[in-house]
């Protein structure tokens, strides 16, 4: 059916070329009738004329097939050239398509915050940096009085604050996906080989999240987290 709706939009017009035949034929039929007449007015004879009326026939009829053959020809090569064309932009037009479909359309959301400082934790501490309504000051006290000195107190402290950043920050993510984590410490002042990454497993384990999958991906023993912070979001960026 393509083949032939292709076949009738690439074949000439035939009323110019039925025309034209139309015309030759007739001066020929004529030009032949009076040469009979002519002949017979000078008492000739003729000879083979039905030969040479034929010859005469295909004369006119064999250029104008060639020409329309050409014709058809030219114009079945400009409508093939013209679905190529038409090809590679539908072509172009679906990688396009594609490629505007794959670009980045996310964004970085933010499902889960654990938090822990001190004896505070989660909505404890918002509140406490709403009242304080100060963003270059502490919300605890600068006074080393007001702190437990007792190191295993501290030490106490610590484990829950990490038991509580994980089970609130990765204790609603989905059962054995991966997660990609940056690990921020302090540095190690004594240095035992003490690596921040430490705390993922001690978070996860802390927070008993056996079905969760903590995939390092960064850690760090600073005292300024901007350099992490900065490399957190160009792993989102990348």
């Amino acid at each position: 059916m393509r083949d032939a709706q292709h076949q009738t939009r690439t074949l000439p017009k035939l009323k110019p070329y039925l025309w034209i035949a139309g015309v030759l034929l007739i001066v020929w039929l004529g030009f032949v009738w009076l040469v009979q007449i002519k002949a017979q007015e000078l008492n000739m004879e003729l000879r083979d004329m039905n030969k040479v009326l034929r010859w005469g026939i295909a004369a006119i009829l064999g250029p104008l097939l060639l020409i329309f053959s050409v014709h058809w020809w030219g114009n079945a090569v400009a409508s093939e050239k013209a679905r190529l064309a038409a090809y590679k932009a539908n072509v172009l037009a679906q990688i396009a398509e594609q490629q505007a479909t794959q670009a980045r359309t996310y964004a970085l959301e933010i499902r889960g915050v654990g938090l822990g400082i001190y004896q505070d934790h989660q909505s404890e501490i918002w509140q406490f940096i709403k009242k304080k309504n100060d963003n270059f000051a502490s919300i605890y006290s600068r006074d080393p009085k007001d702190y437990k000195a007792s190191l295993r107190s501290r030490q106490n402290s610590r484990d829950i604050k990490i038991r509580v950043a994980f089970k609130h920050s990765a204790g609603e993510s989905v059962a054995y996906w991966p997660i990609p984590v940056f690990a921020l410490g302090p540095p190690d002042p004594y240095e035992k080989g003490y690596r921040a990454a430490g705390l993922i497993n001690s978070g996860r384990n802390k927070a008993t999240l056996g079905v969760t999958q903590f995939l390092w991906q960064d850690d760090e023993s600073t005292t300024h987290a901007q350099g992490m912070i900065e490399r957190l979001f160009q792993f989102f960026d990348d």
